[in-house]
This record gives C-alpha cells, structure tokens and sequence, in this order.
C-alpha cells in the first residue's frame, strides 16, 4: 500500500511538473527558453544528489522519475521553442505557440511539421491582437489587417458587449491551392476565407479584385475576425457557440463586416428560407451551393439589421448568452415574438422601404 502510494504520489507530482513547465516555456522566447531549460535541468540534479541519500530505495525511485520528467521535458520544450522563434518571429506569443503545440498532439501529428514549413516562408507582423503571417509583397495587407481588426472590436463591443479577445492568427494566401491544403475538410464552394476555432486561426485568400479595391479585404478580415470574437466572448464565459443556430452567428458576422467598412447594403428581393433550415452546419453550407437560389449571407444579414433597426440591439447579448434551453423559446422570451412571426414582419418591413427606395 506504501509504495502504491508513493507511485501515486509521485505520478501526480510528474504530471503537474511537466503542465508547469510547459506553462513557463509557453511564455519564453528562444534565449529564455535555453536559458530556463538548462537552469532547470542543473537544479534538478543538484537537487536529486542531495536527496539521494536521506531517502530509501522505492522514495530514491519516484525522485529519480522526477528528475527525469523535468530533464526530458525540459529538453524537448526547449528545443520546440528555440525552433518556433528561430524559424518564425522572435516574438511569437504564448496563444500561438500553445496553439501548434496543441493541434500537433491532438489533431495532426504532422501538423507541427507542415504548418511550420509553411508559415517560415512567410513574414510576421503581431499585435496584442493579432499575428499575422504574410507575403513580403503583401504587408500592406497585414497592416491592414490588424488596424481593422482594432475597429472590429470596437463595433462589436457597441453592437454586444465590452470585451478583449484573445489574439487571433491570421494566414493570407495567395496560392488558391496551398490555401485549400491549409483548411480542415469542407464542402464551401469558391471560399476565400474561414475560421478555425481550434487553431483559433483565419486563413485568408487574396484575390486580385482585392489589390484594385481593399474593402472586400477588409470585409472578409471582419467578417471572420467576428467568428474569432465571439468564440473568445463566449470561451471567456464559459460557454461555447455550438448552441447557436448558424445564421444567427453568421448573421452577425456578416453585419459587422459590412458595418466596418461603413457600407450599408439596401434590402433587395431575395428567394427566402425559412431560418430554421439554416441553423445546422451542414444546411448552412447546403444552400450556399453555388447552384442555390438562396441567399444566406445576406438574409442572414437583414435579421440582424432588422434587430438593430427595432431597437433590440441589446437582446442580440441575450440571444447569445442564453443556452440553458432551445434558442427558438429564448428567441420568443426575449423578443416576445415567435420566429415565423418575425420573420413575416422583417420581410414586410424590408420589402416597404425597398419599394419606397426603388419607387414601386
């Protein structure tokens, strides 16, 4: 029973060593990190010499399996990290860093390789809120990127509610191939932008239109960053957006990224879908068939629109927050009206004053 217990023991005391000292290499950059792995490694034997002879045999046992959790993790972080910085930015942040980590264990045990031979050909730029990977040629497009993404978070905190996301990374492609490898499996036809939630990650394609005029760019950097900001406001609250029907999310971030580009598109007749049949992941990427007569992106966008111009802008928080039952009823409670009935009165009233800006 004694030496069970010490096996226990000491198991436990491995496993949150090597939490600790992964938590202490996240936050190190390549110097640090040698310098910390090579302090822990000499302490750590120090400390087993010393030990060594004041404890019995199954005791000299567990502290040698903790010497040598810390000497191999140690080794191996540290090598990770020094790699990471080395062949990518000096100041990659702790996030990004757990993120390939993380995706490498348990996702993709390539993913370390291929991702990183890929995003060392690219150049950096970062910000608290955000990393991105780009072309030389394209770091106008980066600067870009993370000056709008500054204005996104300010609209959605006026739209939702204050909050500070964690930082994004964000890939710009230009290679519609290599694009199309980097994203998980999926069935969007003509994609030029999408977010990861487990890499936490928007990977983005340029396209000629955008180098004539920057505000499709910057639409789409909204657009997905909004996906990025949600899951963050939600994350950080304990929740996760799987309870959200999904024209309601897109809906969202289709308004903030035409919103941060000061466009408001007017409300034109469009092939309606009953919104119940665009909730699922699956029914969202069915009626973007290029073949579809329907416009999700943009009906999507009308709700929301239709919610702001109500005066339930508010409620739009509620609607998020709320997954304790099923969004319909919620949607009823805090809008005291059913979803057919608003779906009757916001095609009403976007059909009246598409007739009065077209002079029916």
């Amino acid at each position: 029973m004694n030496r069970l217990y010490l096996i226990t023991k000491f198991l436990g005391y491995s496993i949150c060593l090597l939490l600790l000292i992964y938590g202490l290499f996240l936050l190190t950059n390549q110097l640090l990190g040698l310098a910390l792995g090579v302090t822990l490694v000499l302490s750590s034997i120090k400390y087993y010499l010393i030990k060594k002879s004041t404890k019995s045999k199954a005791e000299r046992i567990g502290l040698l399996c903790l010497v040598t959790t810390v000497i191999l993790s140690s080794a191996i972080f540290s090598s990770f990290n020094f790699y990471l910085h080395h062949t990518l930015t000096p100041d990659l942040p702790a996030r990004a860093k757990n993120q390939i980590y993380t995706k490498t264990v348990f996702y993709d045990n390539q993913f370390f390789f291929k991702r990183i031979d890929f995003l060392k050909t690219l150049s950096v730029k970062s910000s608290k809120e955000a990393v991105v990977y780009f072309s030389p040629e394209d770091e106008h497009f980066a600067a870009a990127a993370i000056n709008h993404i500054r204005k996104v978070i300010n609209e959605n905190e006026k739209l939702i509610d204050a909050h500070q996301p964690v930082p994004v990374t964000v890939i710009l492609y230009r290679d519609p191939e290599n694009f199309q490898k980097q994203l998980p499996v999926h069935s969007y036809e003509n994609l030029h932008g999408m977010y990861v939630p487990t890499e936490e990650t928007v990977h983005l394609l340029l396209t000629e239109t955008m180098e004539e005029d920057d505000l499709p760019f910057l639409e789409l950097i909204a657009h997905e960053y909004t996906h990025h900001w949600i899951v963050s406001y939600l994350g950080q609250r304990g929740l996760v957006n799987g309870h959200l029907p999904r024209w309601f999310e897109e809906g969202i971030a289709e308004y903030a990224g035409l919103r941060s580009i000061d466009k408001t598109p007017e409300f034109f007749p469009l092939h309606f879908i009953p919104f119940k049949r665009i909730e699922s992941v699956s029914d969202w990427a069915n009626e973007n068939r290029r073949i579809s007569p329907h416009l999700p992106y943009r009906q999507s966008y009308y709700a929301i629109d239709q919610l702001v111009r109500d005066g339930n802008q508010s409620k739009i928080k509620k609607l998020l927050m709320e997954n304790h039952q099923n969004f319909y009823h919620t949607f009823e409670t805090v809008l005291d009206e059913s979803m057919i009935e608003f779906e009757l009165r916001f095609l009403i009233d976007e059909m009246k004053e598409h007739r009065e800006n077209t002079n029916w």
